[in-house]
């Protein structure tokens, strides 16, 4: 059993492909809140300016009632 454990201890094999996963975990982590706080400073106060324009845009009666 001690044979084993010391075997299971310095066996490297799948020690590249963790290391590869968690790289990419801590990517899509940084991506995910450079666009989350991207939304939210600069996009959105965008889509409220125009939603704002469009709502007090005053629109003609063209069909005479």
């Amino acid at each position: 059993m001690k044979n084993f454990l010391k075997r299971l201890w310095n066996d490297e094999r799948g020690n590249a492909f963790i290391e590869n996963g968690l790289w990419i975990i801590v990517v899509v982590l940084l991506v995910a809140g450079a666009g989350y706080a991207l939304a939210n400073q600069g996009i959105k106060a965008k889509f409220t300016d125009i939603q704002n324009q469009v709502s007090n845009t005053q629109v003609p009666n063209i069909g005479g009632n």
